[in-house]
């Protein structure tokens, strides 16, 4: 078994649940994601079996979408509504002109700060693990891009839904603190599902009940390497593509990942660039 499943998280599974109720399911052990979900979120989990796991980084560093709702009034020590209220308002005066204008400030940011329930390590620690000690760190500001940001819904009870197209690694929990700070109101995210990982969308998912052993995925490998640019290479280079050789500027200059076709338009591995050169990720056509 091997290939691309898309999977609907449900709310209250982390990732790794799913992966490990997917290995029993698949009957196979070489499972892994595409991004991680907070055990609050639901939505598009992309799933990678068998030698697809190799191409994790690649998936990993796609955009992401999702659609979720900041709520007003009061925050919390892991920005979303999971957490400890840290700070409370009972009274303040908010209107969508306001929020529709910091959605506008917001998509001109290019770095924030991580919240401190999450899984990033500094000094070999993952941060929450300092959280749940009261141990302070100093926490840097993490590039992100925000490449779209809209109110989705009317300003009603303390609440509006949105609509979000992110960088790899921006969380929208900090986005939804943040939010708050910009107003001097406190705000936390309560509610988030992701439509869409790069190419992939949510709507063709597998809920988790519907997989056993005989589902097919989603997609193969050789789907994947046939929305990547294409490279044609010599005849020589085939069987040193086969033993593992990495090419370099003199078969292409190209900065994405790619797949190298035989002449006659046969797939032969997916290579992704290293350094200076290229490096084979998965072999095709074996």
């Amino acid at each position: 078994m091997e290939g691309i499943f898309l999977i609907d998280k449900p709310a209250g599974m982390t990732s790794f649940d799913v992966i490990r109720k997917l290995r029993n399911q698949l009957n196979t052990k070489e499972v892994g994601h595409a991004g991680t979900l907070d055990p609050m979120a639901t939505g598009l989990l992309v799933v990678l079996v068998g030698k697809a796991t190799k191409l994790s980084d690649l998936l990993l560093s796609e955009t992401k979408t999702y659609q979720g709702t900041i709520t007003f009034g009061f925050s919390t020590d892991s920005y979303d509504r999971t957490g400890k209220v840290v700070d409370t308002l009972d009274t303040f005066d908010l209107n969508e002109t306001q929020i529709d204008e910091t959605i506008k400030s917001f998509l001109s940011r290019d770095s924030q700060l991580p919240p401190i329930y999450s899984a990033i390590k500094i000094q070999g620690k993952k941060l929450y693990e300092y959280a749940r000690k009261e141990q302070t760190v100093e926490i840097d500001e993490r590039p992100m891009v925000i490449h779209e940001f809209e109110r989705t819904s009317a300003y009603m009870n303390q609440s509006f839904n949105f609509e979000i197209r992110v960088s790899k690694g921006t969380y929208i929990r900090s986005i939804a603190h943040d939010f708050g700070v910009s107003l001097d109101i406190p705000s936390h995210l309560s509610a988030l599902r992701r439509t869409h990982s790069g190419r992939y969308s949510l709507s063709t998912a597998y809920r988790l009940g519907e997989i056993d052993e005989y589902t097919m995925p989603n997609f193969s490998v050789e789907d994947y390497a046939k929305t990547l640019d294409k490279l044609v290479v010599d005849d020589y280079l085939i069987p040193l593509i086969r033993n593992g050789v990495r090419l370099d500027e003199r078969q292409t200059t190209m900065d994405g990942p790619f797949t190298a076709y035989s002449k006659d338009n046969k797939p032969i591995a997916i290579f992704k660039k290293d350094g200076k050169n290229y490096k084979p990720l998965i072999q095709l056509g074996e």
